[in-house]
């Protein structure tokens, strides 16, 4: 387990939470120890105390699900794992105002952004292709649609940093931030820049670079051994 406990509190009890490269891989298909994946959930959902996870295969897209009352997201409980074949639905995000239910997105890289009001939180994966096309905004929706408090706080977890993430043109034209212009890129900028455009009250960046912090899986670092950390959401 890590030494560093990169726990955050949200508005109305909620909590999010950013696992290390310590805590394990916690994808089962991605990236060196991914057999192990289940175990490493299974642990963080012990950790946290949580009934369950509600995660979705990432697209790179915009959907984010809302999980209510009497839904039962694919997977993650108490002895009871996603069985093989049985497919998770796409979804990059997942909403909810069930205490106890932790919405969970895997990352190596791209940005986990937490949101949380009084009454739901939300977990958002956000690359950038996800920034160019509206996740973080779906997200902030999702929150409205579970009839949030008027205010909504985010965490932009640990992602690919301005310090190391060099991108090409196609990309910074997708983001807005210049045509026919290449080199590095500051998505926790972005997706901050985007939160508040969309009616997010206040931000946190924690500013960890995946790519030159070693203690953080990286795909642009590792290619495909890159394990995936978790960020996790949930209402105590």
């Amino acid at each position: 387990m890590s030494a560093r406990e990169l726990m955050f509190a949200l508005p109305g009890g909620g909590r999010a939470l950013f696992t290390e490269r310590d805590d394990g891989n916690m994808s089962s298909v991605s990236g060196a120890g991914a057999e192990h994946g289940q175990r490493a959930r299974e642990r963080l959902r012990a950790r946290t105390g949580l009934a369950r996870h509600a995660r979705g295969r990432q697209v790179h897209g915009t959907v984010v699900r809302r999980v209510g009352p009497g839904e039962t997201p694919p997977g993650e409980g108490p002895a009871r794992e996603t069985p093989p074949g049985e497919s998770l639905l796409e979804a990059d995000g997942h909403a909810t105002a069930l205490p106890g239910l932790g919405v969970m997105v895997l990352t190596a890289d791209c940005l986990p952004v937490a949101l949380g009001s009084t009454g739901a939180v939300a977990m958002l994966h956000a690359g950038w292709r996800g920034l160019a096309a509206g996740v973080l905004e779906e997200g902030v929706r999702a929150m409205r649609d579970l009839g949030t408090g008027d205010e909504i706080v985010g965490v932009i977890g640990p992602g690919a940093g301005a310090c190391c993430y060099e991108v090409g043109a196609e990309v910074h034209a997708a983001l807005g931030s210049g045509d026919n212009v290449a080199g590095h890129i500051d998505l926790h900028a972005i997706a901050r820049e985007r939160l508040l455009a969309a009616g997010v009250s206040r931000v946190r960046v924690l500013g960890i670079c995946t790519i030159c912090d070693r203690a953080f899986f990286s795909h642009r670092r590792e290619g495909a051994r890159a394990g995936r950390q978790a960020g996790v959401a949930w209402l105590s």
